[in-house]
């Protein structure tokens, strides 16, 4: 706990840091005031502060503004300064306006309300049970009446209406709250328990099925507040005093949970999770140190301590499951290391094999994981490091910031997970089938670049991996893969616009509009979908909008031939001039020359153009761009990968 003292000074610190417009010193205070105190005044303050600075921490930390609209049937207003906090906390700058109480079937469904005319990038929709499904207490006060499921499904199809009446107005993520299961009702805990349909198990049926209604309507995404009431505790979740006073459906001691799990939802929408998990080894993937404790003296297995770390190892081994590659960063002997993975085996969850990326050597452990990333062709901001040595974890912070760094607790081993579980690194509403392939499409890069070193030149090299691109609908991707490209690629992207599923679905039913994947496979396997294009034509020109390609399969001539296959597209669609587009991020640096490199003339800018855009444009009339003679090329080959496209002879 901090003094009043320590406050005090932490609070003068920030606002010395707004005074200045130091946005970074002003949130590590920030972070450092609400550890230690979450009082009301202080989050207040914090908030007000972030408010003030909003400029500062945009451009200097590069926060991401987002015009947010609250529909809801609930109090809010108390809890709005902790979600500020926390959004910016998350690097969100979130500008808000509040539905007005009876007004969320109107702001849902009027195409001239007040959500409409907003504009806004993120809807919150917060309702309350009575709100939406009000008949269901009286319904379930028997426990057996039948006409429990018919409310249930008229509840849904009603919300199902009401967020898809948000959809067909614009491309705003939605963020849908459920239900908080009654703790307390007239049957008791027995008979809600066995009841088929008691209150409880009918709130669960309507969270399990608005569940569902979320993951059929394109950028929306399932809050499960009973999830987090349950963790806190149902029963001092709610404030019934105040509830039934007020409509504060959440007790004031709650608010900071609350608070962080709808930003943690929201971040789901915009931000990519994170690709790599790097473990250390001794005290975190096993008890005790191998180098002094011997092969037989680690901790792992089925009895205690052992099965702590055990379980930590199915825990990852779980992660790899849903594409989440991991990988060994340890100072040890590898030999020895090596060793201990075989004759233990019966006790690990894990092998060797299972890693993506080895580095067990006596390195600093940010040189390792600096290596890593440029093995794996990932950014530094896909890791994390899971270590229990402080001094190691403070080092890669300081050393590499990007990389999240976890401190494994030696004295309590079987918190880790728990630790793990709590943040949100490896979040992600949709896992497609590409995410689960990617350690075997690792394991095959590894296999090329074998290959890569004993041919003769880079054309044989590249004839030889007998590559084949097949292009798709992006609609057909499936849409979610296409949604997670644009959020998660940043390497080789020439706009890193994050377009929503929304904004896809325009582009593909655009006339003349092209909004494309590709799919890549060799003879060493298959990529999957790994790269992705929109653009749209104007008049007699084709304005390429987004074109990114996953790093994993950059340098063999994907992205020449993606390139080509959208000129082609543009051409059969009756466009005479292709626009690309470069927008310099810190990032995107590796394509910054692609348009020209590829036959595209730099246009020479406007003022009417942005200053961080340069342009580039390709005469149809004058050629056609060729694909790499190494490729081939598969799909729809009238090019029809537009709702509406016109396909000239």
């Amino acid at each position: 706990m901090q003094s009043d003292i320590e406050r005090q000074e932490l609070r003068r610190s920030i606002k010395e840091a707004v005074s200045k417009n130091d946005a970074t010193g002003m949130v590590e205070h920030v972070r450092r005031l609400l550890a230690g105190s979450m009082r009301p005044t202080d989050v207040m303050f914090s908030a007000t502060s972030f408010t003030k600075a909003a400029n500062a921490i945009q451009e200097q930390l590069g926060a991401r503004r987002l015009r947010t609209y609250v529909v809801r049937s609930v109090t809010i207003e108390p809890i709005l300064p902790y979600l500020t906090t926390e959004a910016t906390l998350s690097n969100y700058l979130l500008e808000l306006k509040i539905g007005g109480y009876g007004s969320y079937m109107d702001d849902m469904l009027n195409p001239d309300g007040a959500l409409a005319r907003f504009k806004p990038e993120v809807v919150l929709v917060l309702l309350d049970l009575e709100d939406v499904a009000g008949r269901l207490p009286e319904l379930c006060a028997d426990g057996i009446n039948i006409d429990v499921g018919a409310e249930i499904e008229a509840s849904l199809g009603r919300l199902a209406q009401m967020l898809r009446g948000i959809r067909t107005r614009g491309p705003a993520r939605i963020v849908v709250q459920g239900f908080v299961l009654p703790d307390i009702t007239s049957l008791g805990d027995v008979g809600d328990a066995n009841l088929p349909r008691s209150l409880p198990n009918a709130v669960q049926r309507l969270n399990d099925g608005l569940a569902a209604v979320c993951r059929d309507i394109p950028d929306c995404v399932f809050f499960d507040v009973d999830r987090l009431a349950a963790r806190y505790g149902r029963r001092e979740w709610r404030d019934t005093r105040m509830f039934l006073a007020s409509r504060l459906a959440v007790s004031a001691a709650a608010f900071e949970v609350y608070a962080k799990g709808l930003v943690r939802s929201i971040s789901t929408l915009f931000k990519a999770p994170r690709k790599v998990l790097c473990t250390d080894l001794d005290n975190t993937f096993w008890g005790g140190i191998l180098g002094e404790d011997g092969i037989d003296g680690i901790a792992t297995g089925s009895a205690f301590p052992g099965n702590c770390y055990l379980e930590y190892q199915k825990y990852l081994r779980n992660l790899s499951a849903r594409g989440i590659l991991l990988a060994i960063v340890s100072k040890n002997n590898e030999a020895d290391v090596r060793e201990a993975f075989e004759a233990r085996a019966a006790d690990l969850a894990l092998g060797l094999d299972q890693f993506a990326g080895l580095k067990i050597n006596w390195n600093e452990k940010s040189q390792s994981i600096r290596e890593l990333a440029q093995e794996l062709s990932l950014g530094l901001d896909s890791f994390v490091l899971v270590d229990d040595n402080p001094v190691e974890c403070e080092a890669v912070r300081r050393q590499i910031p990007e990389v999240a760094v976890v401190m494994a607790p030696i004295q309590d081993p079987w918190r880790v997970i728990e630790i793990l579980s709590d943040a949100s690194y490896f979040d992600a509403v949709v896992v497609t089938e590409d995410d689960v392939n990617r350690l075997g499409e690792y394991k095959a890069q590894a296999h090329r670049a074998q290959l890569e070193d004993g041919a003769g030149s880079r054309e044989e090299f590249l004839a030889s991996l007998e590559i084949v691109c097949t292009f798709l609908s992006a609609l057909d991707a499936p849409l979610s893969r296409a949604v997670q490209l644009l959020a998660k690629t940043n390497q080789f992207n020439l706009t890193t616009r994050r377009r929503s599923a929304a904004e896809i679905e325009e582009f593909a039913a655009a006339t003349g509009g092209q909004a494309i994947v590709v799919r890549v496979r060799d003879r060493f396997g298959d990529a999957g979908v790994v790269g992705l294009a929109l653009a749209r034509n104007v008049a007699s020109q084709c304005y390429i909008d987004s074109f990114l390609l996953s790093c994993r399969v950059i340098g063999r001539g994907i992205e020449t031939a993606m390139l080509s296959h959208i000129t082609e597209n543009a051409r059969r669609t009756g466009a005479m001039r292709v626009i690309g587009e470069f927008i310099p991020t810190k990032k995107n640096a590796p394509c910054a020359n692609f348009f020209s490199d590829s036959g595209f003339a730099k246009v020479v800018l406007t003022n009417e153009t942005p200053t961080n855009s340069v342009l580039y444009e390709f005469d149809l009339t004058t050629g056609v761009l060729a694909s790499p003679p190494w490729i081939t090329m598969e799909g729809n080959k009238s090019n029809e990968f537009s709702a509406s496209a016109v396909v000239s002879a």
